[in-house]
């Protein structure tokens, strides 16, 4: 009976060209481009104010993670008693932006109120889009920014976003109520157009 022989340097150059082709292969798969991104226009009401308040802050397009409460994140409706013991809740930001440390901003044009903007960002869920005034002088974080407007599905009209509610004496008064954002689903490659309105004079109502 004959006995069957493989030489040693033939099942390695087969191991190697394998190899090769694997490796190739998952090259090919991770520099694949793919483009995940927003765009849109930002229409911006009242644009006279901000060319007065150019030097106090920067105008920011940021965008916020899917909300959660645990642990907080993102943008939503946080109840009362969240942070203790009649403490208030409302709708507004439990943390910082997606892209907190690279933040799209935008230059003030004089007479330019449509401003557009491109934001990539990875697949998945957002619970907030919106344009702010970051003011240079305020440290408060909760006071930092005055949210100009957010995306709500009605590009047209414009909202804040927030609630905000304060204890007076033995009432609830709430100061800011406007629409929640609309939460943001985003695929992988996909390239969502959003538009939406601010209106700068908000500045004048977050600030006093």
């Amino acid at each position: 009976m004959k006995t069957l022989q493989i030489k040693w340097s033939t099942i390695f150059l087969f191991i190697v060209g394998v190899s090769s082709f694997l490796l190739c292969t998952s090259c090919k798969k991770e520099t694949t481009p793919t483009k995940t991104k927003i765009y849109g226009n930002i229409t911006i009401d009242n644009v006279d104010t901000w060319a007065a308040w150019q030097d106090s802050g920067v105008v920011e397009i940021t965008i916020f993670p899917e909300f959660s409460l645990d642990p907080p994140s993102g943008w939503g409706e946080v109840p009362d008693d969240f942070f203790g013991p009649g403490v208030l809740g409302g709708t507004f930001a439990l943390g910082a932006p997606y892209n907190a440390q690279n933040p799209i901003i935008l230059d003030y044009v004089p007479g330019q109120n449509v401003y557009p903007y491109e934001l990539e960002i990875e697949a998945g869920s957002y619970s907030a889009l919106a344009l702010g005034f970051r003011h240079n002088t305020i440290v408060d974080p909760t006071k930092k920014t005055a949210t100009l407007g957010v995306h709500w599905e009605k590009p047209n009209e414009i909202s804040h976003g927030i609630v905000i509610k304060i204890q007076a004496g033995p009432q609830v008064m709430t100061i800011f109520d406007y629409p929640a954002p609309v939460s943001i689903q985003i695929n992988e490659g996909e390239e969502k157009e959003i538009n939406f309105k601010a209106d700068f004079n908000f500045v004048n109502e977050w600030f006093r």
